[in-house]
């Protein structure tokens, strides 16, 4: 591996551990998504997004649909088709909770948690996502999971973190696996039998399709954590994750490809997969692009 590419490298790597690429808690229902839109779906109805949905789901929600209830909380969260009021959504959420709809609990208490439209008490907020979690719904065990790793307005506590996230992703939550990953690798200083739960946990999480989880695996591989130092092996992974469209992995990935490392050496490819990761907004990736010949014919000394 030449010299430009060991310092790029670990840029990159000290880069792609921030938490910058983690999803927020999120607060969709059930649907696998885990962007934190919470789509607004009706019993039975499919995705609406038409502007007479808040008078459907008001109607619904009247007569006792608590996922009405909680469908409508999401426009007015979000303003589709209404106007964006954080109060009213907060008290559809609150309403379709107490009737015990888990989705309106993780949604209430993520706007329990941040204050949105209700006056913020992140004690509450761990109540009700423990309550959702105790019900079954594995994503408030994740958004819980992650508020107790991360001490969100709250007393760190790690080992019931632990608990909660390993039970998301048992549970199939959205990036849950991924998330019990970064707590292994959080605490692997201080107990390296944690590699193997960490490796476990990214794999799980990468074929679940998170493509974060693939391209952790391929940095582990790269820096040798739990794992044989192997660039060809972290090549495989990261190829997982820039196929899933992994800005960081792209990044990497195009940078041993312009120089030869784990892979064939493929400028055109490099240039390729660097462009792709700098028009996602890497800045690393843009500034690599800067540094590879115009010619193709290698990389710059």
């Amino acid at each position: 591996m030449n010299a430009r590419l060991v310092v790029v490298l670990a840029l990159a790597l000290a880069c792609s551990g921030k938490k910058k690429d983690e999803p927020p808690p999120a607060t969709a229902s059930g649907s696998g998504s885990d962007s934190g839109s919470g789509s607004a779906q009706g019993s039975g109805s499919g995705k609406i997004d038409s502007k007479d949905a808040a008078a459907q789901f008001d109607k619904k929600c009247v007569a006792g649909d608590l996922e009405a209830c909680r469908s409508l909380g999401v426009l007015y969260s979000e303003g589709i088709g209404v106007p964006a009021d954080p109060r009213r959504a907060a008290a559809l959420f609150a309403q379709a909770c107490n009737g015990g709809n888990l989705a309106g609990c993780n949604h209430f208490a993520l706007a329990v948690s941040e204050g949105t439209g209700v006056e913020k008490d992140p004690d509450k907020a761990v109540d009700v996502y423990q309550k959702a979690c105790d019900g079954g719904y594995a994503l408030s065990c994740r958004n819980l999971g992650i508020m107790l790793r991360d001490g969100r307005g709250v007393t760190r506590d790690l080992a019931r973190a632990e608990k909660l996230l390993d039970k998301a992703c048992t549970g199939g939550a959205p990036f849950g696996c991924t998330n019990a990953g970064d707590l292994d690798a959080m605490q692997i200083k201080d107990d390296p039998a944690r590699k193997k739960a960490m490796l476990d946990h990214y794999t799980q999480g990468c074929n679940a399709g998170d493509p974060s989880a693939c391209r952790k695996i391929g940095i582990a591989y790269l820096e040798g954590i739990g794992l044989p130092k192997s660039a060809v092996s972290a090549a495989v992974w990261l190829d997982r994750a820039a196929q899933k469209d992994d800005a960081i992995a792209s990044r990497l990935l195009g940078m041993m490809a312009v120089d030869g490392v784990g892979v064939a050496r493929d400028v055109a490819r490099g240039t390729q997969l660097l462009k792709k990761a700098c028009d996602k907004k890497d800045d690393e990736a843009c500034k690599a692009l800067t540094k590879v010949p115009a010619s193709g014919s290698g990389a710059k000394p």
